[in-house]
């Protein structure tokens, strides 16, 4: 005759198991999202794919002449001189 005796888990043994599955459950999250964040840029190899991102050049020593003179700035908003009321 066999049996097995079951032994009731402390409450430290539960909050540990606990803790190792969470751990276990958000590196499982996080090699996906890995993994999904590297095939994004690789899905961007294809000749003539477009850029995920596009940018433009800024030259920041284009001014417009107005915005020196206290007219128009380059967003269209109103800026006085500096040193008048």
């Amino acid at each position: 005759m066999s049996f097995s005796m079951n032994r009731k888990k402390t409450p430290f043994q539960k909050h540990r198991e606990e803790e190792e599955a969470k751990k276990k459950r958000a590196e499982n999250e996080t090699a996906r999202l890995y993994a999904e964040f590297v095939e994004s840029f690789q899905a961007n190899d294809e000749p003539g794919s477009k850029p995920s991102v596009r940018g433009g050049l800024i030259n920041p020593n284009d001014k417009l002449k107005a915005d020196s003179e206290g007219g128009n700035s380059k967003d269209g908003l109103s800026v006085p001189k500096k040193g008048t009321r």
